[in-house]
């Protein structure tokens, strides 16, 4: 059982100052919409009549994005105990910080079409699935890899051509930014299907944020609700030990094409009932291990030793979509979304073959709450048989005995309450049927299913400070 003291300490210190640094210009001016947000001068009319400007910082950060600069800043911490089930019972605390601009280059620089986006992340603690569960299934999806340091993980040029139609990506991406996305899955704390869905996130040889490798990314948009998007990301797993700032890629093992189609109708102002569907797949060349032989050809569970390169490349396809199906009238923001997906490995030397997951997002539970949420997440995953038999065979070394069922389930239940703008808690149970225990192999425990309790706290810095991104010229 680990939880560092000292560092949930600092976060909720720090959390507090930024909410108390925040809380004067933030609750006191309110949010530029619409097209009056890239025209706001932010003025005050005195009670003289005159004019004069609003020198607040919520106003000065509205009007330096006006001219071809928004700052982005958020702040993730995801709290988890499971006081029963799984390899082990405990706690951990995991959070990210992340801020980063969007640079309009034909405000700043007359580039027509052109701009350029960084992201700097800085992520600590270590994950409930990582150090005390061992499952593959995530219990926070924030939490990224075992290297809490600030990482550069985006910095790139994009350029629209063709009336915007074709947008081009150069430079150190993420592939997980761009494919396999729904909106409406990151309303959860478990790493399940947030970003994109857990089989994906670890078997589709993408770059995952904080860690972005060398990419070019193409999307292209057949009509207004259509487009198909392609891209080929460098594989390096150096990456994620990385600053970020080692361009290098001498230690490239592979790329990974994903290919993804999309229809999607997302404006709730010209259709309340928006929906989007998405298929997609992809192929990584990166070298891929078999789960159960050593290099000697024999059971790594039983006898140890380096795991043998398959000989076949991951593959894979997916296909998702969520659905406004309801509003109490077609102008509410009050609205039930529900989606579902399936992800497919094409091959079976992974730890996972196949996840189905589904479920729902409720904003505006009660008309007093219009923007609190109540999720409810199910996902299913197949295990694949050499993973199961590499599991069996280490418990059988360790002292143990007994099979994992190859047949996972996991359950989210949540509520998001919006404490402020820009502030959301969400207090989540969640429940594991027939875990495994992939990320601690080296145990004799079988392990029985899992409660958790969780507690996520999302703060958009950016929100927070009234800040909204301006809309494009139309």
């Amino acid at each position: 059982m680990k939880f560092n003291h000292h560092t949930f300490g600092a976060t909720a210190v720090g959390l507090g100052s930024l909410c108390c640094l925040a809380a004067g210009p933030a609750f006191g001016s309110p949010a530029a919409t619409g097209d009056t947000a890239a025209t706001h001068t932010a003025a005050v009319t005195s009670s003289a009549g005159s004019t004069r400007k609003d020198d607040s910082l919520s106003a000065s950060l509205q009007r330096l994005a006006a001219r071809g600069v928004f700052l982005r800043a958020n702040l993730i911490n995801q709290y988890a105990t499971n006081p029963r089930g799984g390899v082990d019972q405990g706690r951990t605390n995991v959070g990210q910080f992340n801020i980063g601009a969007d640079l309009d280059l034909d405000k700043l620089l007359g580039a027509g079409g052109g701009s350029f986006h960084f992201t700097v992340y800085r992520d600590y603690g270590n994950g409930l699935n990582h150090d005390v569960t061992g499952t593959f299934s995530k219990q926070q999806y924030i939490y990224k890899n075992e290297f809490p340091q600030w990482h550069l993980g985006l910095f790139a040029y994009e350029q629209k051509l063709l009336d915007n139609r074709l947008d081009i990506l150069v430079g150190r991406l993420g592939t997980t930014s761009y494919y396999a996305h729904l909106a409406t899955n990151c309303q959860f704390q478990s790493g399940v299907h947030c970003g994109v869905p857990r089989l994906i996130n670890s078997e589709g040889g993408y770059s995952l944020l904080p860690s972005a490798t060398w990419a070019m990314n193409v999307k292209y948009h057949t009509s207004k609700h259509t487009y198909v998007e392609t891209g080929v990301y460098e594989v390096n797993p150096t990456t994620s030990a990385s600053n970020g700032l080692d361009f290098s890629v001498a230690n490239a093992t592979g790329v990974t094409i994903p290919v993804e189609f999309g229809w999607t109708h997302t404006d709730p102002r010209v259709y309340p009932y928006g929906f989007e569907v998405k298929l997609g797949g992809y192929l990584s060349t990166a070298p891929l291990n078999d789960p159960f032989y050593n290099t000697k050809g024999q059971s790594r569970g039983l006898h140890g030793g380096a795991a043998r390169h398959a000989d076949t490349n991951r593959s894979g396809a997916y296909l998702m979509a969520d659905h406004v199906v309801w509003r109490p009238h077609p102008t509410s923001s009050r609205n039930l979304n529900v989606f579902a997906g399936i992800a497919q490995q094409l091959e079976t030397d992974e730890i996972m073959r196949q996840q189905i997951y589904t479920g729902f997002v409720l904003t505006g539970p009660f008309a007093g709450r219009p923007q609190d949420t109540v999720g409810l997440s199910l996902s299913y995953f197949d295990m694949t048989d050499a993973e199961r038999d590499y599991l069996r065979d280490a418990r059988i070394k360790a002292g143990g005995h007994g099979s994992n069922n190859p047949h996972q389930y996991t359950v989210e239940l949540n509520y998001g309450w919006h404490v402020a703008r820009g502030i959301t808690l969400m207090p989540n149970i969640q429940y594991i049927a027939h875990p495994d225990n992939s990320g601690i192999a080296n145990t004799k425990v079988l392990p029985k299913d899992i409660l958790v309790y969780g507690l996520n706290m999302q703060m958009n810095i950016s929100a927070l400070f009234g800040l909204r991104k301006p809309q494009a010229a139309e």
